[in-house]
């Protein structure tokens, strides 16, 4: 990655979503009680950050990237699209939750099979993506497809997805994070940026 540097967030996006995966994981399998409000809110915040960033995907990135590289992304998309089907069988599942909290099992099993599905896409794009990513974009052409990424919805990235990552990232992570953003902001953002995440 250090050739092709940029693309740094999208990967650190994936560390985050990780950690939000987790956070899901151990709230449905707790020994305790599941505290049915506080995993519906953490998994609607991991679904926010995912569906964003499958849109920027799915807008900006693949496009640019099929113009170097065609075929590539088709898998990716498939996937994106799976998944979205999968959120409406949770949200049907959370429904279902709280009307009878006594018996979630239903919901924690689709969670658990929805959290290990999302770590193999993540393991997909990374394992494939990757490797094509420094040897298809100039430096140059990733910082202008990061920054079509970013500005993509700006409004969304900035009031939520911005905090939300940065917040999950490690001490290093985020200074990685933050030193990419700074070259790849739409122009006069990156103060308006960090005010976010101080």
């Amino acid at each position: 990655m250090s050739t092709c540097q940029p693309f740094s967030i999208m990967r650190l996006t994936h560390e985050a979503i990780r950690a939000g995966l987790r956070e899901v994981s151990a709230l449905a399998n707790t020994e305790n009680e599941i505290d049915l409000n506080k995993l519906k809110q953490t998994y609607m915040d991991v679904k926010r950050t995912i569906e964003l960033h499958a849109k920027q995907e799915n807008d900006v990135f693949y496009h640019a990237l099929e113009e170097k590289s065609e075929g590539v992304s088709q898998a990716f998309v498939d996937e994106h699209e799976d998944e979205a089907e999968f959120f409406g069988q949770i949200d049907q599942a959370f429904e279902k939750a709280f009307e009878d909290s006594i018996n979630n099992g239903a919901l924690v099993k689709l969670l658990n099979e929805w959290t290990d599905d999302h770590e193999h896409h993540l393991v997909h794009e990374e394992s494939i993506l990757m490797k094509i990513l420094p040897k298809v974009f100039t430096y140059v052409e990733s910082v202008q497809v990061v920054k079509a990424i970013i500005g993509h919805d700006l409004n969304e990235f900035e009031n939520f997805q911005l905090s939300w990552v940065y917040n999950r990232l490690k001490e290093p992570q985020k200074e990685v994070y933050m030193g990419m953003l700074k070259g790849c902001s739409p122009e006069n953002k990156y103060d308006d940026f960090l005010k976010k995440v101080a």
